[in-house]
């Protein structure tokens, strides 16, 4: 353990962070924030405006991620209590292997997705489908626009084309976290609930592809 509160002590206050939390309803969000000092292993995490969920699982532990330059620290945290609407007190319990991070990786990545629902033999709900755009996306889930809110959150049908690939996502996922924007629009984060290991490690792999890709374009146009 003093090693772990050695590593809280040297992180420096303000510094950009995400966190993964667990819901009570079930799936989790990622969601970024700032790191803000406290007594170590403690720390804070503040949010911006009307970001928290409210039904967060605190009884659950969650990832954190400390972002410094290129480099991220992650560990395990434990909920200590939440202070008002934007503030999360937490204490470290573990660091985390990058290698065990593969379903929270999360990558910023443009692509169209479509995403449905069918109702059983049995059901009352209708069938629909929407078409939108991701915002990012990681072996766990994805983040992305579309233009109406849905009116089921499980037994979601997701297809996403992957970016100069031939393959695609095609997999059942259920809703986390749905925010009403501007514009008629919703911005909805969705968990991916059948993908193989496999599978997920082929999506991260793609999006660090993409990245560096996008990375070369720019320094080539810069």
């Amino acid at each position: 353990m003093s090693s772990l509160v050695d590593l809280i002590k040297n992180i420096r206050d303000s510094l950009p962070a995400e966190i993964n939390l667990q819901l009570s309803r079930g799936g989790s969000v990622q969601l970024k924030c700032v790191y803000k000092e406290s007594i170590a292993p403690n720390f804070f995490l503040v949010f911006p405006p009307k970001q928290l969920p409210t039904d967060i699982d605190t009884g659950k532990g969650c990832l954190v991620a400390i972002k410094n330059n290129e480099q991220s620290i992650t560990f395990k945290a434990g909920i200590e209590q939440i202070k008002g609407d934007r503030i999360l007190e937490l204490f470290a319990q573990k660091t985390i292997e990058p290698t065990s991070l593969r379903n929270y990786y999360r990558a910023d990545l443009r692509t169209s997705i479509s995403a449905a629902y069918e109702p059983g033999p049995e059901e009352r709900a209708q069938a629909w489908s929407f078409c939108g755009e991701t915002l990012d996306l990681s072996g766990g889930g994805t983040l992305a626009i579309f233009p109406a809110e849905f009116p089921n959150k499980q037994r979601i049908l997701v297809h996403i084309p992957l970016p100069h690939t031939d393959q695609g996502i095609h997999c059942v996922s259920h809703v986390v976290h749905m925010k009403r924007l501007r514009k008629e629009r919703w911005q909805i984060a969705l968990q991916f609930d059948n993908l193989s290991q496999k599978e997920r490690d082929f999506i991260v792999s793609c999006c660090l592809s993409e990245q560096r890709r996008q990375l070369r374009e720019k320094v080539q146009t810069g």
